[in-house]
């Protein structure tokens, strides 16, 4: 336990001369940098920051669109107002030059030795970091950008907001797809039924239009030489033809003087 103990505090004194080692060569770097040319950049920042401010105030964004850092830095500018609201460029309370909404103040010098100056301007609402990276030269800007401060607060209300914004719209979209699968589901569903009943109305009508041809056969047959099937019928009508003929060619023949016994088909034995 005791080693581990040693071990940790090792490693934590270690961190931290790492930390102070980069706070020393970053202080370093701004102490390389002449107090003139700190002056400057920091003046050319605010300027920077007050003239962009002005032309987002009037306005005219679009005709810096052919200067791609500056248009860039404009728009960046443009949406972060809206948060931190208007700015007081007027006010200097202490007499230095330097209106009372620029804040805090730093200088960094990246790898390829651009000087990159953070200038915090502090609205009515809000503060934002001006960050502006000039070339090394000093000729030209390298980038300029505009991002507003946020409280932990406000912070953690974005990021659930985004959570719930993202869980959200991916229920909706599943949500959505199970109704289109249901809907094409039903869809289906009422397409095969009603092909089957088609199936069914069809196999009805040709079993109906089979037996009205199959009670018509009798009836052709009941009206040609086909044998009846109720013989008695037969015998009455046979025995009123012969009583009838009876009457016509043996006038004093008795009418009911005769009986018919048997039928014989013709063809038949």
């Amino acid at each position: 336990m005791r080693k581990k103990l040693i071990g940790f505090l090792a490693v934590l004194t270690c961190f931290v001369f790492l930390t102070a080692c980069g706070s020393s060569a970053q202080n370093d770097e701004v102490q390389e940098i002449p107090q003139e040319t700190q002056s400057l950049l920091y003046s050319n920042t605010e300027m920077t920051a007050q003239q962009m401010d002005q032309v987002v105030t009037n306005g005219s964004a679009e005709d810096y669109k052919d200067y791609a850092t500056v248009y860039s830095g404009i728009q960046s500018w443009e949406s972060a107002k809206k948060e931190i609201g208007n700015i007081d460029f007027t006010t200097d309370a202490d007499g230095n030059g330097s209106a009372d909404c620029f804040t805090d103040k730093s200088i960094t010098i990246d790898d390829e030795g651009n000087y990159i100056v953070t200038v915090e301007v502090a609205g009515d609402q809000k503060s934002a970091d001006f960050v502006v990276t000039y070339v090394k030269s000093l000729e030209d800007y390298a980038g300029i950008v505009a991002n507003v401060n946020y409280s932990f607060k406000e912070l953690m209300q974005q990021a659930g907001l985004n959570t719930l914004l993202g869980m959200g719209t991916t229920f909706f979209v599943l949500i959505l797809l199970s109704l289109i699968i249901a809907a094409f589901g039903r869809i289906f569903t009422s397409l095969e039924k009603k092909r089957i009943e088609d199936a069914r109305k069809k196999d009805e009508e040709a079993k109906k239009n089979s037996d009205s041809f199959v009670d018509a056969v009798p009836a052709v047959k009941q009206g040609s030489l086909a044998p009846q099937e109720d013989d008695g019928a037969l015998i009455a009508v046979i025995a009123a033809a012969v009583s009838a003929y009876r009457e016509q060619a043996e006038p004093a023949a008795a009418p009911g003087d005769f009986v018919v016994r048997k039928i014989r088909r013709i063809g038949r034995k």
